[in-house]
């Protein structure tokens, strides 16, 4: 497939990613989130990189749960989190090829203790622990738009972090 095509739907996957950390409630940074997220499925499943897809698919997975979590009581269930870590490990365990194919699988783990919290202050930060992970396999697995989406990740992330939690500009701090 066209590298070319294969690498745009990443760099969309980014952009959508990107735009989650700009928003001050909880629905719409997994809104956002969900939608990059699906987007990176599709793009390391082009790329051939399954470990990164399955890792994403069931990501989407838990942000989708997360998300339903403010309007639906099966998803308010304290096991989810515990559920989804073990989906992680489980097929982490089954597919992984060499070890870097275990880096998406601690990278989701925190991803999924981050969009668990109530609070967009802590999402955000404990959104920092997977970068470095996601950086490093997505240089392996040739993902130049997963490796951009990292670094620009990365500076969302921390833009966010200036913007509400640091400077305080927030009005709605759990919503």
């Amino acid at each position: 497939m066209d590298q070319i095509f294969i690498q745009g739907v990443g760099y969309l996957a980014l952009l959508f990613v990107v735009l989650s950390f700009q928003n001050n409630t909880r629905v719409k940074l997994l809104f956002f989130m969900l939608i990059g997220i699906l987007l990176f499925v599709v793009h390391y499943a082009l790329l051939g990189a399954w470990a990164g897809s399955l890792m994403n698919l069931i990501e989407a997975a838990v942000v989708f749960v997360a998300y339903k979590k403010e309007t639906d009581t099966w998803a308010q269930k304290r096991f989810w989190p515990y559920f989804f870590i073990a989906i992680f490990i489980a097929v982490g365990a089954l597919t992984a090829k060499s070890l870097v194919d275990y880096l998406p699988v601690l990278a989701q783990i925190f991803g999924t203790i981050a969009v668990w919290q109530t609070n967009p202050r802590a999402i955000r930060f404990i959104m920092l622990l997977p970068r470095p992970l996601w950086l490093t396999y997505n240089f392996v697995v040739g993902s130049y738009a997963g490796t951009a989406a990292e670094l620009f990740i990365l500076v969302s992330v921390l833009v966010g972090i200036v913007r509400f939690d640091i400077l305080g500009k927030s009005e709605k701090k759990s919503s």
